[in-house]
């Protein structure tokens, strides 16, 4: 008996048991398993305006004025850094841990979300939560997008509990959730009403209890006005601090060229005026103007000599009117200082194209639902374009262009951002190589997939809610589906979903970036549509199929299935012990945290402990180039298809190869061809050359095989 339990066990992990906690208890201990991996392998990334968060902190903390250009930003990271002791050690493993932790409750409120209507649905999309690495792929990057997504899911899971028993304690919850949530990002803001609008029609009760949770989102927003007025010095600003102009403007201006629209001074008093400071701006030349020195003053040499310098003031400022871009964006954003200035233009745009908003908003709606990966990229003139998926954890975003600098709170942040381990263990590093494609091929059809049932749950809730206001005799069948239960909780969380996506659309970009930020509340959809679907599903099959050879079926299968659920050892003694297996995974996060920290404070927090720890990664073997598919610089492949045979196209594979973990008596054996490479030329038979160097000093080396030279090996000696 024992050896089947222990037999059953590891199966069982992966199936849902008998017990709800039990089964949040296994998706706990497997996010953290991921999180703790991502912490290692990640790189961080403290993007242009990353620094704005931290100086918050220290501001609050310490006293201080923040400048103007800190006011596109709101307080939610901030006071998680504030949480994470950032003020008082200037290190930034505390909030890492803190985005890492909301990880782990991301997949635990994406269970409890759908539990109380499926808990076998509720557990399979928390596993799917993990296999899309939705909540891990953040945990380092420095934005508030990993808090934003916990905190709307934490309101929307807070706010299903409400809507499925009606107790009010859980309304009050969701109140505080959201009221972090706007913290985060003010977006949030608006929506707040409307779910608890959503809220009051669906469950109805004492109304007191409404308008006191009501009075505490008022309190916590004017609070925090209060708090900006404060800290940004208005009393005695010219303007009102804001980045809301800014974000408005971006967007109506950027897409002006995909609809065949312009900036014109006819548009109104405001879009005339800054035009006409933009003509006189760009004189005497584009090469000499002021205000192209400030507004793009590190932007690429060649961007800027074929787009910018190679045009008189008059062409470029026709350009700028007539053809949009991100730099062509900067340039007018340098104009002036005025934040509300912006948004006065961008007003005038929408009332003098308002079907241009229409248009570029349900064209970006539309790639934001259901097709991410669309926009106008940095450093070119192409417009809007499919730009493809981003795996954040394998690139280090430190040390990349406009990215902003550490060093000014103390020496052991900088040693932190260098802190990127998978760069140097190559084994790991080729396996996460494999992950990172698998990923990206194949995450478009995931979107698909999942998009199928998140609109047979809105058709679901569209029906329900036709059935409300116009009782029909099919009604009656439908609702024995439990869709009157079901109705309100897809409602919420849709609601949020398309808020956030319509916003997205309408001043920002469809990347995946963004719908990232929504994933997991999608995944909470599909998951109503799913349960929707197998309801309604089973009334049919009941009536129409229930055959004694299906009833057969049905019984071998929830026979194979209980056998496992009664030989699961953890469903067998955590069930009835609730508090053990919390303790149990409290110490065991505490654990894995700690390690991944320790680490990290080991090899930064003294010069020389770092010094050490590069000098440890160095491998005698440097490798300086690596190129595969040369010979096939000439083959051509059929569109949409493209080769990559670009010279140092596997230099960093390459690099990972021979680092200090797999240089054996100064040698290196590379594999070429290797998992992780990829295919630069499909059908092409492919050489392979490197260059390299050895520590010991002397000239550059070089190694080459002729094609085809996937499969074989060469050897990088340096004796």
């Amino acid at each position: 008996m024992k050896l089947i339990s222990l037999a059953a066990t590891p199966v069982a992990f992966f199936l849902p048991s008998r017990s709800k906690h039990v089964d949040a208890g296994k998706l706990a201990l497997i996010s953290m398993l991921f999180t703790t991996f991502f912490l290692y392998i990640a790189g961080y990334h403290f993007p242009g305006g990353a620094s704005h968060y931290p100086d918050w902190a220290n501001s609050i903390v310490n006293g201080g004025i923040l400048p103007p250009s800190h006011a596109q930003r709101e307080v939610g990271l901030p006071l998680l850094y504030i949480l994470g002791g950032f003020p008082f050690s200037h290190s930034f493993i505390g909030v890492t841990l803190i985005l890492g932790l909301f990880a782990i409750l991301i997949v635990l409120a994406v269970y409890w979300s759908l539990a109380s209507a499926s808990p076998t649905v509720a557990f399979y999309m928390g596993l799917v939560c993990i296999i899309t690495l939705s909540p891990f792929t953040f945990i380092k990057f420095l934005y508030p997008d990993q808090a934003y997504m916990f905190f709307n899911l934490l309101a929307v899971a807070l706010l299903i509990g409400f809507l499925w028993y009606g107790r009010f304690r859980f309304l009050y919850f969701f109140t505080l959730a959201a009221v972090a949530a706007s913290f985060t990002r003010t977006a949030g803001n608006l929506m707040y009403p409307v779910l608890l609008t959503i809220a009051f029609i669906a469950v109805r009760g004492r109304f007191r209890h409404y308008l006191a949770c009501a009075m505490i989102f008022a309190a916590a927003t004017g609070a925090y006005q209060w708090h900006r007025y404060e800290i940004f010095d208005m009393r005695h600003q010219t303007s009102t601090p804001s980045g809301k102009g800014m974000q408005i403007f971006y967007s109506t201006y950027l897409y002006l060229g995909d609809f065949g629209y312009r900036l014109s001074p006819d548009l109104g008093p405001n879009t005339k005026l800054m035009l006409e400071k933009l003509r006189q701006e760009l004189q005497p030349s584009t090469r000499e103007s002021a205000l192209i020195k400030q507004a793009l003053p590190d932007d690429p040499e060649d961007f800027m000599e074929k787009h910018v310098f190679a045009y008189t003031p008059e062409k470029l400022y026709e350009k700028i009117t007539t053809e949009p871009n991100e730099e062509y964006w900067a340039i007018l954003m340098a104009i002036d200082s005025n934040d509300q200035f912006y948004l006065d233009v961008a007003k005038e745009i929408a009332r003098s194209y308002p079907w241009y908003v229409v248009q570029y908003s349900a064209r970006n709606l539309w790639h934001a639902l259901f097709d991410p990966g669309y926009a106008t990229t940095r450093y070119n003139v192409m417009g809007y374009l499919k730009t493809g998926n981003d795996f954040w954890p394998t690139t280090q975003g430190w040390g990349v262009r406009s990215e902003d600098p550490v060093a000014q709170y103390s020496s052991h942040a900088d040693r932190e951002m260098q802190y990127f381990p998978l760069k140097d263990h190559p084994d790991l590093q080729s396996f996460v190589a494999v992950v990172e494609n698998y990923w990206v091929i194949n995450y478009q059809t995931y979107i698909w997939i999942t998009s199928v049932p998140i609109v047979i749950a809105w058709m679901g809730a569209a029906f329900g809610v036709l059935c409300w206001a116009f009782p029909r005799p099919y009604c009656t069948a439908l609702m024995q589906s439990g869709l009157n239960k079901l109705m309100a909780p897809i409602i919420a969380a849709s609601v949020l979903v398309i808020y956030e996506d319509l916003a997205t659309s309408m001043f920002s970009q469809p990347v995946y970036r963004y719908f990232h930020l929504t994933e997991p509340l999608r995944l909470v959809i599909a998951g109503f549509g799913v349960i929707l679907l197998m309801r309604v599903l089973s009334l049919v099959w009941k009536k129409a199929f229930a055959t004694a050879e299906v009833s057969a079926i049905q019984t071998e299968r929830a026979g194979a299935l209980s056998a496992i659920q009664n030989n699961d050892l953890l469903n067998g003694y955590f069930g009835p012990r609730p508090i053990q297996l919390i303790f149990l995974l409290v110490n065991l996060n505490v654990a894995l945290f700690g390690w991944w920290a320790s680490d990290v404070i080991a090899k930064t927090r003294t010069a020389s402990a770092f010094e050490q720890y590069k000098l440890s990664l160095i491998s005698p073997i440097k490798i300086i180039s690596a190129t595969f598919g040369r010979s096939c610089r000439e083959f051509v492949l059929p569109p949409p298809a493209a080769t990559w045979t670009n010279d140092g196209n596997l230099t960093e594979l390459v690099q990972g190869a021979c680092s200090v973990h797999n240089v054996k008596n100064n040698r290196c054996t590379v594999l070429i061809g290797a998992p992780g490479w990829g295919d630069p030329a499909q059908g092409c038979g492919k050489d392979f050359s490197v260059i390299y160097e050895c520590r010991g000093g002397g000239p550059a080396r070089n190694a080459f095989i002729a094609a085809e030279a996937s499969g074989k090996s060469v050897e990088l000696n340096c004796n």
